[in-house]
């Protein structure tokens, strides 16, 4: 069903970077501050490529002259042998180490529509018109596609398993202190196993819509003017793709709780929430660790009935914690539209039973700003205390195969609605489309 290819990747040379100082962040994770820093961290960094400084268009055909740049002073270079690349992250997620393996291949694009490359969230205009001239400066994926894909029998985690066992290829940390770590696979048999096991699924998109969007984009206006000239396996058929099994334990996806910015909160506010909620008051002038038992209180109810905790309405130290009379009355008062996998997650019913209907913010007016987001708790409680939110909103992060049912359903969750953590690196590879 999903079709991989092994391809010769650009790679940083070891010995003529220094590892630690040139993989980056994805694009849309970093702050003009945080780019600024990594430009300086090095003249190799992959975020020159990225993130490219200038304007207009001359940024992005600064990119091109950069990434030439490279492969003609050996800092990059092409392997001459096509593989897939196995990827390890050593990240510490709430205070634990966690192992979180995939692996990297080309990928054949597909519209939504036929159900093999779903996405899970829709996408903006504007980011997918700057990574469009992005690649058709560069001709070059920078920056990988994460998604998941179905493997009931392990085969391929237990393959990526034993390739991790080995000594990479190339290992970096980063200033996180996080360790990112890369094999070259070329073996036939490896390389079977892993197509085999996508030929048998298709693959939800966990990061990377406009990505893949804009992928989707390029190919159509290269076949556009290939005309008939076009055979549908050209390079830019395919994209820079992550996959890594579903199941795998260290797939981690963060919640995302929402701070309003409205300085006055909705008249009669208790007694609307109380029409589909037990509103519980957990404290009037809670601290730290009352935020915090709050927090746990909500994550006890991440499989229903669904909780929320509200810090600030009753003052900025205040604490309730809202809980679903009934999981039917949500079903009820959510959309007819809606699949019950929809009905069932946390951020849309937010959305749809409070945020919307008591507060006047619809999905248009989460994406203009009227809600912020954070996926710390903590911010959270600070932002409240500190006045630069009126209240904050404690949900319960999405599950994988929460994420999976919805694409299952063909329908894209609200934007914000899933935070997969860590995210891939941009730097280990990238995917010349000049082959």
């Amino acid at each position: 069903m999903t079709e991989i290819r092994p391809f010769r990747a650009l790679r940083y040379h070891p010995a003529r970077v220094t590892p630690n100082d040139v993989i980056a962040p994805p694009y849309d994770v970093v702050g003009a501050d945080a780019i600024a820093d990594l430009h300086a961290r090095s003249p190799h960094n992959a975020a020159h490529l990225e993130n490219p400084a200038g304007s207009g268009d001359t940024r992005f055909a600064g990119a091109k002259r950069t990434l030439d740049a490279w492969v003609k002073d050996g800092a990059l270079v092409r392997d001459s042998t096509p593989a897939l690349y196995v990827y390890e992250q050593h990240v510490k997620i709430e205070g634990r180490w966690v192992d979180r393996r995939s692996f990297f291949a080309r990928t054949r694009l597909h519209r939504p529509e036929e159900g093999i490359v779903r996405p899970h969230e829709a996408t903006l205009s504007g980011p997918r018109e700057e990574r469009l001239r992005l690649i058709r400066a560069t001709r070059t994926n920078i920056s990988p596609i994460f998604a998941t894909f179905l493997d009931p029998a392990h085969a391929a985690r237990d393959l990526i398993a034993s390739v991790a066992a080995t000594k990479p290829d190339f290992e970096a940390t980063d200033q996180l202190g996080d360790r990112h770590r890369l094999w070259a696979v070329t073996g036939k048999a490896q390389i079977a196993t892993l197509t085999g096991v996508l030929d048998a699924t298709n693959v939800t998109i966990a990061d990377g819509h406009h990505r893949t969007h804009t992928a989707l984009d390029y190919r159509d206006e290269c076949a556009a003017k290939a005309g008939k000239r076009w055979t549908g396996n050209e390079p830019e058929n395919f994209a820079l793709m992550g996959l890594i099994p579903e199941d795998d334990p260290g797939l981690v996806i963060l919640p995302i709780h929402r701070l309003v910015q409205d300085a006055d909160l909705p008249e009669r506010l208790l007694d609307r929430l109380s029409a589909l909620y037990r509103v519980e008051v957990l404290a009037a002038d809670g601290d730290h660790d009352a935020v915090e038992a709050a927090w746990q209180r909500v994550q006890e109810n991440a499989y229903g009935p669904t909780a929320f905790a509200i810090l600030g309405i009753d003052g900025p130290h205040s604490i309730h914690l809202a809980t679903a009379r009934t999981q039917e009355a949500i079903d009820s008062a959510m959309p007819v539209r809606l699949s019950l996998a929809s009905k069932r997650l946390d951020a849309v019913v937010l959305t749809e039973t409070v945020l919307t209907p008591i507060f006047g913010i619809d999905r248009a007016a989460l994406a203009a700003g009227r809600v912020e987001f954070t996926e710390s708790v903590e911010e959270a409680r600070e932002a409240v205390e500190s006045g630069s939110a009126r209240i904050a909103i404690l949900i319960n992060a999405t599950r994988v195969e929460q994420v999976t049912a919805v694409a299952d359903a063909g329908e894209v969750m609200p934007q914000k609605s899933t935070y997969f953590y860590p995210k891939l690196a941009t730097g280990l590879v990238f995917n010349s489309l000049d082959d």
